[in-house]
């Protein structure tokens, strides 16, 4: 939690609620390994209830989700649609969907260019709220958008952004060598600079 604080770390000045915003921050991240344990209906709506919440242009909340646990009968469909790097690991987790998002603007003719960040900006919520209930959710940009379009005959409106699981982390141990190996090697952030910038590429820090 110490560089979700940056350099000039205050603690005292941390609220209780921050410090477990802070925490699910941290805590967050995307594993491969997940058990079969079903999750509840109860708590997946819970997750997306929270995504719900988030901002987005106009208002216009343009993402929609297509959800399956394994024993719906058009899990197999969204299964279909991943790559076969994804399936090989996804098969263990109890749950899969996929969010797709509608291109133009209802309130007005004109295609709606952020669509995609406010699709993201839902998921992240939604995630961070699974965090919350020990829960995890892994999305991915590996699968192909056209099957999701065909299986589930999608009107031209919408369009797929990403899929996911959400489920129980469980041992690595279960995956390949490979994967088992990514599973356990954590993942490296920018640091500040190399982003935070008043110019272009000029650090704001360092102005």
């Amino acid at each position: 939690m110490d560089n979700l604080q940056g350099e000039n770390k205050n603690t005292q000045n941390i609220s209780p609620e921050e410090e477990h915003f802070l925490k699910l921050i941290q805590k967050r991240w995307s594993p491969r390994s997940f058990s079969d344990e079903k999750i509840p209906i109860e708590s997946i709506q819970q997750i997306f209830e929270a995504g719900k919440t988030i901002m987005s242009s106009f208002n216009e909340q343009p993402w929609r989700i297509i959800f399956a646990f394994k024993d719906d009968p058009h899990y197999s469909k969204l299964f279909d649609c991943l790559g076969e790097f994804n399936q090989n690991w996804v098969r263990t987790a109890p749950c899969l969907g996929v969010v797709v998002a509608r291109k133009h603007f209802t309130k007005k003719d004109k295609i709606n260019r952020h669509r995609f960040y406010d699709s993201g900006a839902f998921m992240a919520a939604a995630t961070l709220r699974a965090t919350s209930m020990g829960l995890f959710a892994h999305q991915m940009a590996g699968f192909t958008p056209q099957k999701v379009v065909d299986h589930f005959d999608l009107p031209d409106e919408f369009e797929p952004i990403t899929m996911f699981v959400i489920g129980k982390p469980t041992d690595p141990d279960q995956l390949p060598e490979d994967l088992r190996k990514q599973e356990t090697k954590k993942s490296d952030r920018k640091e500040l600079d190399e982003f935070l910038y008043q110019g272009w590429e000029v650090p704001y820090r360092k102005a």
